[in-house]
């Protein structure tokens, strides 16, 4: 994340954290991630409405948004930094090959690290959008509880940041630890 904040002024920022931090299945072509529309995001709201047009299976879910994804959103506004953009797809290789990291490591890195830290293979399988099946067959890898403390510790470090974690909502949230990736 650090590396998207500083790449492009942050361009990248919204598409790698909504794949991250909420897990949105992230295919340019025909994921969620392609599908989804500022308006879904209900940041006062805090949380993310996957309704049947965005979701792969069909079925609508909320994703719930939690306190670094609110941060990231905040500090990198939809209205100015888009989700999907021209040229996403060569960026995000771009990306990939630098950090060698696979199509899908983002949503699988979400889940394992949402279930270490609130032990609910359950609770992760409804904001997947997945049954608990798929979620201990394709992506259930466990994690500490430190370890999921420091991803969801994962807090961006621009200026325009500092002024976000200071709202009343985020203040109480996890501190900001600095990131290489």
């Amino acid at each position: 994340m650090a590396h998207v904040e500083g790449y492009q002024g942050g361009r990248l920022v919204p598409f790698f954290a909504l794949c991250l931090f909420a897990g949105i299945r992230p295919c340019l072509k025909s994921g969620e991630i392609f599908r989804l529309k500022p308006e879904h995001i209900r940041l006062d709201d805090g949380f993310i409405a996957i309704d049947g047009t965005v979701s792969k299976v069909g079925e609508p879910r909320k994703v719930i948004i939690q306190p670094n994804l609110a941060a990231w959103l905040r500090a990198y506004p939809l209205k100015q930094f888009p989700i999907v953009f021209p040229n996403l797809q060569r960026y995000r290789a771009m990306i990939a090959k630098k950090f060698a990291f696979s199509h899908d490591i983002m949503r699988h890195t979400f889940l394992s690290m949402f279930i270490s830290k609130f032990r609910s293979i359950g609770e992760a399988a409804l904001q997947a959008g997945n049954s608990e099946a798929i979620i201990r067959k394709h992506y259930l890898d466990l994690k500490d509880a430190s370890e999921a403390e420091r991803f969801f510790g994962i807090f961006p470090q621009s200026q325009a940041a500092g002024a976000v974690l200071d709202m009343p909502i985020l203040s109480k949230s996890i501190p900001r630890l600095p990131v290489a990736v």
